[in-house]
């Protein structure tokens, strides 16, 4: 699989806006060899996103040019275990760090969560760390009560 980096990620490296680097792609670049649609979202691949440095008149050295479509290593994702629901506010949840720190982690529905899923196993789940204090979940919610 080739290294690819999203439109907006490449907008924040280069300090140029979304708007600017579309029409830069619209005029300059080729669908499928240079970048595509994944969903929503705009891809870049390694040649497209240095064919769209060249046109915008970027100089940035190859080192960096290899770390700019290289994922994000450094993402702040841990597998955490529920503790506690049920609070007045339904979109956050108490949840434990392997190193035993509680922290709160926001969700979109706290409803399905429970102590130990439906096998009696802790009801364990992935979660990111974005910016400051804030945990995030990073994948579905249960669908049923202690069930994924």
């Amino acid at each position: 699989m080739t290294p690819e980096i999203s439109e907006s990620e490449l907008s924040k490296k280069l300090g140029i806006t979304r708007e600017s680097i579309a029409g830069h792609r619209k005029r300059n670049l080729n669908k499928g060899k240079d970048w595509r649609k994944a969903g929503r979202v705009i891809v870049y691949t390694q040649e497209g996103a240095e064919r769209l440095m060249d046109v915008v008149g970027c100089v940035i050295s190859t080192d960096e040019k290899e770390t700019l479509t290289e994922q994000n290593k450094s993402k702040n994702e841990e597998i955490l275990t529920f503790i506690q629901g049920g609070f007045p506010n339904k979109r956050i949840i108490k949840a434990k760090r392997k190193n035993g720190e509680l922290v709160m982690v926001r969700v979109k529905t706290s409803e399905n969560f429970r102590p130990t899923d439906h096998l009696g196993n802790p009801m364990t789940f992935p979660a990111d760390l974005d910016g400051g204090n804030v945990w995030n979940i990073a994948r579905s919610l249960p669908r049923w009560p202690g069930k994924w």
